[in-house]
């Protein structure tokens, strides 16, 4: 009886697109949170003010001039003056009508709220602008809140040490599994790169098709993560009353820098495909047949 040739399937090239898609996705994950969490805490910051309270005998035209004065100031993100009518209304804001009712022949002072840039906005440098102000004459009080801006600078720096951690991490989790995948993909053409080899193939005619065709899937597994990205961050909130803060969130992200970490992924993505590819193809041309099986 004539025996049935098997027919070898061609191996999938699907399980290393998907694993190249799950690290660029992870990374690109991670990077746009470190983005938008940068974003998000800047406006927290630049939304904590200084005020200033000045003398009971200071007329607006002083505190304006002033204002003009500190507003050229390079710390500074923007200023916003508070009239004696303002004040009051505010205080009515905040507090019951019998309280305002008690305090209606007290006459507020004139405030300037000064809102530094996020850069400047720690309790040293907070402290030292207190010391400067409360030595200038027409200057009647000075705060700021010292409590939540401390409290905000060190919940700042734990969450840098510990997005600096999640990403060394990942990083490594990333070549590990790049590095996996491609190995299977080229342990399946083993016998393919073995029998070019017997037949006078030299290393880098073997090794450039392999490299070339993981490159091939890195450039098809970008756009498929950044759409998982896009649809996450952008797409998803707006369905979802419970992903709000993801809404947010992506308001306070810098599209430079989002552009900047795309490429960057990108290149990462297609370098450590090649690398790979090109480190476990060499594996397999300096293993003996019997090895192979």
């Amino acid at each position: 009886m004539e025996k049935k040739r098997v027919k070898r399937k061609k191996p999938s090239a699907l399980p290393s697109i998907l694993s190249l898609t799950a690290v660029m996705f992870l990374l690109g994950l991670l990077g746009s949170s470190v983005i938008g969490f940068k974003g998000l805490s800047a406006y927290w910051l630049e939304n904590s003010s200084i005020d200033l309270y000045f003398q009971d005998d200071i007329e607006e035209g002083f505190v304006r001039e002033y204002e003009s004065e500190i507003q050229k100031k390079p710390w500074v993100k923007r200023t916003r003056f508070v009239s004696r009518a303002e004040g009051m209304s505010e205080m009515g804001d905040k507090y019951d009508p019998n309280f305002m009712s008690y305090i209606e022949t007290v006459t507020l002072p004139l405030s300037l709220e000064i809102y530094p840039k996020a850069n400047y906005a720690n309790p040293d440098f907070f402290e030292q602008l207190t010391d400067f102000f409360k030595q200038q004459p027409a200057v009647e009080d000075v705060i700021f809140q010292r409590n939540w801006l401390s409290s905000m600078t060190n919940n700042l720096q734990k969450a840098q040490w510990a997005i600096g951690g999640i990403s060394l991490i990942l990083c490594l989790v990333s070549i590990v599994l790049i590095q996996s995948s491609v190995r299977l993909g080229i342990f399946a053409n083993r016998h393919t790169i073995k029998s070019m080899q017997l037949v006078g193939a030299t290393n880098g005619f073997i090794i450039r098709p392999f490299v070339w065709k993981f490159i091939k899937y890195a450039l098809l597994s970008f756009p498929l993560s950044a759409l998982l990205i896009w649809l996450l961050i952008w797409v998803l909130p707006t369905y979802s009353t419970g992903l709000n803060l993801l809404g947010n969130f992506h308001q306070h992200m810098d599209l430079k820098l989002l552009g900047i970490l795309s490429i960057a992924i990108a290149i990462f993505g297609i370098l450590l495909a090649a690398l790979s590819s090109w480190i476990s193809t060499y594996r397999f041309l300096n293993t003996r047949i019997e090895n192979l099986y």
